[in-house]
């Protein structure tokens, strides 16, 4: 890895310091980044997803969409591939910036804002999920949902030196076969993460979408995978529900599962949905139909969502949403916004959920969501002076 390499995403800070409307992102498997960037005007803000109807750009879209979270649209102008197109382009932007220091005129830069040790903002958060988990116990102990994806949030100060441009390289280094992006604009602030859920992807006739529910820890090399009932069940509810939808819009094809994926320190349970779609204009449409997923949310979805509403005790924003190219280039490639994290000013705000059925356990749920923090956690230095 090169100098020019290491400091020049660095330059990411400092567009975020400027608010201005881009994402740069890489692909599972695929070892080039993309990047787009809007220098007219904000990205478009919309109130509904079938409004993405015949729409193209990259899309920014919240777990409950509002006024204050609407659906973000960027129409960029600049749009590049691979890391030197995008670097020399960075370079150029902002040739009056040091790389070795990230000091420019243009204001406070990542590595100068103040510090804070890195420490947790909350002293107790298990209580708070120890009340929504026993809450949303009695909802499927009672029927009322057979599923619901209970989530959390860890705030932490930002570290001394911290970029998220450079946590971005790391991320994409650590996770290769997750989709990595990072992505700012007005209306949605900064997001990062590294997500191994897809939602929907496609360009011509030929379109995808997967299954993704039951987590474990990954077993030491040579051991088998063993799934418990629990997680057999969650996947169920989730394959069953997409391949209905589906079915809902006249789209059928092959499906394939459920088989185990790994994704960093963690082994899902996943199953593909290939099948033809000739109208592509009406994206929005399927969207609407499957955001979000029991994956994410739970079953039945009006029930659970309203619950997570009520009484989930905070407001989950873009997590769980999802982000991604909408028919840009012809191509449409939306994955779940999980395992990320909200940066605001010295502040980093990591999310994790997990599915409960009736016969989750607390303590077990609470570590999943423990480990499943770890993939943005471990990015970071909070211990640097």
């Amino acid at each position: 890895m090169t100098l020019h390499t290491d400091c020049g995403y660095s330059y990411l800070d400092t567009l975020v310091l400027q608010n201005t409307s881009f994402a740069i992102y890489r692909m599972p498997g695929n070892k080039e980044t993309a990047f787009a960037l809007q220098q007219k005007e904000n990205p478009e803000s919309l109130l509904q997803l079938t409004d993405l109807n015949g729409k193209s750009g990259f899309v920014v879209s919240p777990f409950r969409v509002s006024e204050q979270t609407p659906i973000v649209l960027l129409h960029p102008d600049v749009n590049l591939e691979g890391e030197d197109s995008i670097l020399d382009f960075l370079e150029r932007r902002f040739q009056k910036i040091d790389p070795l220091t990230g000091k420019s005129n243009l204001g406070t830069t990542a590595s100068e804002r103040p510090d804070s040790k890195g420490s947790s903002f909350f002293t107790n958060p298990y209580c708070a999920y120890k009340k929504a988990f026993e809450l949303f116990q009695d909802a499927l102990r009672s029927n009322t949902c057979e599923k619901i994806v209970l989530s959390r949030t860890l705030k932490k100060r930002m570290p001394v030196g911290f970029s998220v441009g450079r946590t971005f390289k790391a991320a994409c280094e650590a996770y290769p076969e997750a989709f990595v992006y990072l992505c700012h604009t007005p209306q949605t602030g900064t997001w990062f993460g590294s997500s191994p859920e897809l939602l929907l992807s496609g360009e011509n006739s030929s379109w995808h979408t997967a299954a993704l529910a039951g987590t474990m820890k990954a077993p030491v090399e040579g051991t088998s995978v063993e799934w418990n009932n629990k997680n057999i069940r969650e996947q169920h509810i989730v394959s069953d529900y997409l391949e209905k939808q589906l079915s809902l819009h006249h789209l059928t094809g092959k499906k394939k599962g459920p088989y185990t994926s790994k994704a960093g320190k963690l082994m899902h349970l996943k199953t593909d949905f290939d099948f033809k779609m000739t109208q592509k204009g009406r994206i929005g449409d399927l969207l609407e139909s499957l955001h979000p997923t029991p994956a994410v949310c739970g079953f039945p979805k009006e029930k659970a969502h309203q619950l997570l509403l009520d009484h989930e005790g905070y407001d989950r924003k873009y997590y769980s949403g999802f982000i991604g190219e909408l028919s840009l280039n012809e191509r449409t490639n939306l994955f779940v916004n999980l395992r990320c994290m909200q940066v605001q000013s010295n502040t980093l705000t990591f999310f994790a959920g997990g599915g409960l059925l009736a016969s989750s356990e607390l303590d077990a749920e609470w570590e999943e969501t423990e480990e499943k923090l770890q993939t943005m956690l471990s990015l970071i230095d909070f211990d640097k002076k």
